[in-house]
């Protein structure tokens, strides 16, 4: 869809509007289902439009959330992929502008080389993203979000208003503009010749895109209707029954911000980093304590090492010791000599002989060390007292 918003110069340029994909209706029940599974809060709130036009849209809602479409509050985590080969630097900026989403609530996209859960193709016709949940029974190898001609070139606004609006989709927000308080201010004549001229659509496709407004009971709804959501159309003046446009979102406004973190609360996100956060604690918590451990350990081993080195140098010392004193002993107290010598009346033998002989070389060395080397030994033993 095409409307063309004046500029403040009075420049008219086209502005390619979103189109809200929908599932085939053989389509409508497995999707429910998958949708329960995935957050069975969905369950009480699966009220489907029955209305459909060709398999290719569905009448829009945003930020008034189809809570059939949910992901879980818990938060969510999607794979990104493009079906035609890009620029890594486009894909970098086009997954940028997705994750602006999770400054405001619990939503991550991260690229994937193929086969993403959202599948962005740059060369289909116009801009546009099927629902929430949906997006899980789109076949593999199609477009679940198209970004019509994006490249490095396109302006930075349009990043901020087509790609984060389509990322809103993805998230499970419809679109702003068919709330009732939008739509009962929209004269179904006018808008129907209006965008019969500017866009080819028949009065069915204006009824389903602009003109059904979702049934409240089937909506999570912010207290009013947010005409400057960056879900929401521009709407000229001329098909207002009050002669006022509505301005449509060019970005993530307020509203936006605090509804998001309403479906997908931040504090979710919070308490998984912090409990993720105590778990590494606790285990840096442990492997610090091994460590003091081991160190202790090895200091006790090398402590106990240590006192057995000492106690063998002390061992060895006293062993020395000894050996010493016995040596000193010697010299200072000897012990008589043994005699041996023949009984009396028998002459002596050679052996006998020879033991006198040596009988008589101690004696003479006692003499000597008696008057000579005994006095000095003892002052030194005296000493070492």
């Amino acid at each position: 869809m095409k409307t063309t918003p004046k500029t403040a110069e009075g420049a008219a340029p086209e502005v390619i509007a979103c189109s809200l994909k929908m599932l085939p209706q053989d389509q409508w029940i497995p999707a429910s289902e998958t949708a329960i599974r995935i957050n069975p809060a969905n369950k009480a709130h699966l009220h489907q439009f029955r209305q459909a036009f060709g398999d290719t849209v569905i009448e829009p809602a945003h930020l008034a959330l189809l809570t059939a479409k949910r992901w879980p509050s818990t938060g969510v985590s999607l794979t990104v992929s493009f079906l035609e080969a890009i620029d890594p630097a486009l894909a970098t900026r086009i997954l940028s502008h997705m994750n602006s989403w999770s400054q405001y609530c619990n939503a991550k996209f991260t690229q994937v080389p193929s086969n993403g859960q959202v599948r962005i193709s740059l060369v289909g016709s116009g801009y546009w993203s099927y629902l929430g949940t949906d997006i899980l029974h789109i076949a593999a190898g199609q477009a679940t979000m198209n970004l019509q001609g994006f490249s490095m070139a396109t302006a930075e606004s349009e990043y901020h208003r087509v790609v984060r609006h389509e990322t809103g989709h993805t998230l499970g927000f419809p679109h702003e503009h068919t709330r009732s308080e939008i739509v009962n201010r929209i004269d179904p004549v006018k808008a129907k010749a209006y965008f019969l001229a500017n866009d080819g659509w028949d009065a069915n496709m204006v009824t389903a895109q602009v003109l059904t407004p979702l049934n409240d009971s089937a909506l999570i709804e912010t207290a009013h209707a947010d005409p400057n959501s960056i879900m929401c159309y521009w709407l000229p003046a001329s098909i207002m029954k009050d002669n006022i446009a509505v301005a449509g979102g060019t970005d993530i406004d307020a509203q936006d911000q605090q509804f998001a973190n309403q479906v997908y609360p931040l504090t979710h996100k919070i308490l998984i980093k912090e409990h993720k956060d105590v778990k590494l604690e606790k285990v840096e918590h442990k492997e610090k304590n091994e460590k003091i451990e081991h160190k202790e350990k090895l200091e006790k081993i090398e402590h106990k090492e240590k006192i057995e080195k000492i106690e063998h140098v002390e061992k060895n010392l006293i062993i020395d010791h000894k050996v010493i004193d016995h040596k000193v002993s010697d010299i200072l107290h000897p012990n008589p000599p043994i005699v041996v010598g023949p009984t009396p009346g028998q002459a002596p033998s050679g052996l006998e002989q020879r033991v006198q002989e040596l009988e008589a070389v101690v004696t003479s060395l006692t003499s000597f060390i008696d008057s000579s080397l005994r006095p000095n030994l003892s002052k030194g033993a005296l000493s070492n007292e």
